[in-house]
This record gives C-alpha cells, structure tokens and sequence, in this order.
C-alpha cells in the first residue's frame, strides 16, 4: 500500500529455520505449509520457501511486506520469529532483515 504522499514503505527478510523432529520432505512440507499460512493470516505478507529445499530439517523463508508507514513494516518484520515459533517443531535459527522506501517521487524528474 502507498501513502497519500506517494511513499511505498517495504520489508524483507531471510529466515533461516530448523525443523528438528521432520524426517521426510514430506514432513517438512506440512510444517512449512502451516507457518507460511500463519504468517500470511496474522501478518498479511508474501512467503516463499527460498533456500535449502532439499534438506529435510532446514529451510531458507523469504518474507515480504508492504505498507504505508515505516512504522507498520517494522512492526511486521518484528513479529516474524513469534509467529512462526507458535509452532514448537519449528526453530528460528537467524533472521536477517532489510525495511526502505520507494518515493517515486524522488525519482521523477
């Protein structure tokens, strides 16, 4: 979403996670399926499995969010880690996150 003044404030990061007790991709699947699905209900941002897809116990989440205020994309990117560990089977191992804004503005001459 932009702003009235044309700002699109933006969010990503990378969470590295550990999903100690799976023993199939199968397994993995189904765990990844629930946490991307909370994150997009309780958080209304994109997900995509990024990295390590082939390990059966680690997994590589690219979280996207945009909003209007930079305010409400750190308060997102926040709250990444409580939400996926409602899940006690999966572990946030590390969390790297980047928040800017697009003013187009700026860029228009």
């Amino acid at each position: 979403m932009a702003s009235d003044d044309g700002r699109l404030h933006f969010g990503v990061a990378r969470v590295d996670v550990y999903l100690p007790g799976v023993d199939s991709l199968k397994a993995k699947r189904a765990l990844l399926n629930r946490a991307r699905a909370a994150l997009q209900r309780d958080l209304a941002v994109s997900v995509a499995e990024v990295g390590d897809q082939d390990r059966w116990q680690r997994s590589v989440l690219g979280v996207a969010v945009a909003a209007s205020s930079a305010t409400g994309v750190d308060r997102v990117l926040d709250r990444i880690t409580a939400v996926i560990e409602r899940d006690p089977r999966v572990e946030v191992l590390r969390i790297h996150d980047l928040a800017d804004v697009f003013d187009d503005a700026a860029t228009t001459p």
